[in-house]
Parts: structure tokens; C-alpha cells; sequence
């Protein structure tokens, strides 16, 4: 069978300025070429891990004349990495793992401090922690905030677990952490006591974390006619609102509920 005509009217094959060989080699060299000029004056690579954003040496370092160096700048505010412990000032109040979704805290006793009142401090399972922020932003004195530290690579997963102690370390390290609110808003609930159920058992001023509540004696009520006066002399918690953290420990401890949540006057 012979072959069939070839078709008429098809444009013939040529080949455009933009295929030949020699522009495909050319145009990525000069992009390259650009890119390298402007990292002479400026530069955009971080040299990890020998140079790390969050190290405020090389932070006030990097800068150039004509500006510094991508993602580099003042530390962000709402950073989440490592924890930083100040076991000074933490009054083992566990709020911290009251509010943590992951229940990744837990509430250890740290050498040093009262025997008969040993103080717990948060340790944190970074195995279950989504960096949430949450314990952070629930710790009245400001003493659990998070780092800009990330690195958590280990080699045995009970290495994920970071004592009070550790974290007191990262604390130490003195690096940027995030803002933590301390002041209490205006508008915060307060703490009041229903006296007809008290009861006297000195529970909420034993547990306090900051020791604001004092038990004082009330009035003995007047005896009616007949008969004997009261031989108990009851006593009421009384708080002191400017040492109170709002922890709540007062409140959860208290065998009768006469403690609860309250607007202020």
C-alpha cells in the first residue's frame, strides 16, 4: 500500500528565538549572577545552626548598612518554644495544669522550702504539649512563660520531660520570652464567703499558695435567756484581695462550699 500524501496546509516546523539551547543555559546563569550581586550588599542567609534568630547577640550583629538580613528584627511577642521556669517565684498555685488541655503538666515537689508544706513546681511532657500558650498565660506571677527556643530533638522519649529544674536552666539562659500579663483587670471576680456555712476548719488558709487569708474570731452571739453561752470561739477566713492570685485553691478545698466566686462591691 503506498504511503499517504503528506497533508497540505500545516504550517512548517521552525524553531523560535525562546527554544534555542543557548537562551535555556544563559537566562538561569543571569538570574543566578543578579541574586549573587545582591547578597553582596545584602545578605539573606542565616548560617543555622551557627546562627539563630533568637540569639540576641546575633540579632544585634547582622545589621548592615543598607538593612538586615530577612526575618530578622525585634523578637515576636507571641513566640511559643520552651518553657522558662522561675522557681522563685512560682507559688505552686497549679493553675498552670488546671488550664493545660493536653495534660502534659504535672505538679512536683522541688528540693528546698518547708518540710511540713513542700512546694510543688510544674513539669511539662513536651512529648503531649501543642504550645498552646495557655499555662503560660493562666500563671499569675508571670513565673512560667515560653522562650524562643525550639530545638527539642532527643534520643529517648523520657528525655521530653522537663523538670522544674531544667526549666529553671532555660530561665537562666536569659532568652527572649514572651510578655506575660500580671496585672489583674479591674473587672476580675473576687472571692467571697458565705458565713452561715463556714465552719472554721482552717482548710483554705492552710492550702493558700500566697498566704493572704487570716482566720479571726467572730462575735460570740448574745445567749438567749436560759441558756449557756457558746464555748467554741468560731473563727472566718478574712482575704487580703491585694496578695490574692485567684487561684482558686481556697474554693476547692473548702469541705462546706462556703467560699465561691463573687463580683465586686
Amino acid at each position: 500500500m503506498a504511503d499517504s500524501p503528506a497533508r497540505t496546509g500545516s504550517p512548517p516546523l521552525e524553531t523560535t528565538e525562546t527554544e534555542r539551547p543557548s537562551l535555556w543555559v544563559v537566562r538561569p546563569l543571569a538570574t543566578a549572577a543578579k541574586q549573587f550581586a545582591k547578597s553582596l550588599w545584602r545578605p539573606s542567609t542565616i548560617v543555622y545552626p551557627f546562627e539563630r534568630l533568637e540569639d540576641p547577640k546575633f540579632r544585634s550583629a547582622v545589621g548592615v548598612e543598607s538593612g538586615r538580613p530577612i526575618g530578622v528584627g525585634e523578637i515576636w511577642d507571641n513566640y511559643r518554644g520552651v518553657h522558662a521556669l522561675n522557681i522563685q517565684t512560682c507559688i505552686s498555685c497549679n493553675l498552670c495544669a488546671f488550664s493545660c488541655p493536653d495534660v502534659c503538666i504535672e505538679m512536683v515537689t522541688v528540693p528546698g522550702g518547708d518540710p511540713k508544706h513542700p512546694k510543688k513546681c510544674p513539669e511539662i511532657d513536651y512529648g503531649k504539649c501543642s504550645f498552646c500558650g495557655f499555662c503560660s498565660d493562666a500563671c499569675p506571677e508571670g513565673c512560667l512563660t515560653m522562650t524562643t527556643r525550639y530545638e527539642l530533638s532527643v534520643h529517648k522519649r523520657a528525655d521530653m520531660v522537663y523538670s522544674p529544674q531544667k526549666m529553671y536552666e532555660v530561665f537562666q539562659s536569659k532568652l527572649p520570652m514572651n510578655p506575660i500579663r500580671v496585672a489583674r483587670p479591674e473587672n476580675e471576680d473576687a472571692i467571697r464567703l458565705d458565713p452561715p456555712l463556714c465552719i472554721g476548719c482552717f482548710a483554705c488558709s492552710r492550702d493558700c499558695p500566697t498566704n493572704c487569708i487570716t482566720m479571726v474570731d467572730i462575735p460570740k452571739a448574745t445567749p438567749k435567756p436560759g441558756e449557756k453561752p457558746a464555748k467554741r470561739i468560731w473563727k472566718e477566713p478574712v482575704i487580703n484581695d491585694s496578695d490574692c492570685v485567684r487561684c482558686g485553691t481556697c474554693i476547692s478545698v473548702c469541705p462546706k462550699d462556703c467560699l465561691f466566686w463573687g463580683s465586686r462591691e
